[in-house]
């Protein structure tokens, strides 16, 4: 504080500003003249670093190897109640044949004969009936005809 009211000019001297170190007079101007830098502070740049050397995703989505628990010699990694490495062998993919086909349509345990019947097919078929006047007779054959359509 002693140095500031030596070499401030001679009008502020006795003030109390705090937020220069010193004040000047520049042909009638004051001139406020700024606090000297100060040295900084040696500031540890591994202290800043985070301890976690990669990210969750990397972590997450990286490639693994086979492992399974079956295996001789596995690489450590933190615990993981999913780790690969504590699963069971599956079983490597069985390339097909040259020739077979992988497309199968419905279930080929059944063999339903009318899967592939239009509607025009089912719906608009001759009638082999004989004309009848008989109302029991048409009824049981149109009831037949109905299941014929919808099984």
């Amino acid at each position: 504080m002693m140095n500031k009211t030596q070499q401030s000019a001679k009008e502020f001297r006795n003030t109390r500003v705090t937020s220069c170190s010193r004040v000047l007079m520049d042909s009638g101007k004051a001139l406020a003249v700024a606090f000297p830098d100060q040295i900084p502070k040696n500031v540890d740049l591994n202290a800043m670093k985070s301890s976690e050397t990669t990210s969750l995703a990397h972590d997450v989505f990286k490639v693994r190897p086979t492992l399974h628990a079956g295996m001789v010699a596995k690489p450590l990694e933190p615990y993981n109640p999913l780790a690969h490495r504590s699963r069971l062998p599956e079983p490597s993919v069985v390339m097909p044949y040259k020739n077979s086909s992988q497309i199968v349509l419905g279930d080929r345990s059944c063999h339903y004969k009318r899967q592939y019947v239009t509607s025009n097919q089912n719906v608009y078929t001759q009638s082999n009936m004989a004309m009848c006047s008989n109302s029991g007779i048409v009824a049981s054959s149109t009831k037949r005809l109905h299941n014929t359509q919808h099984s």
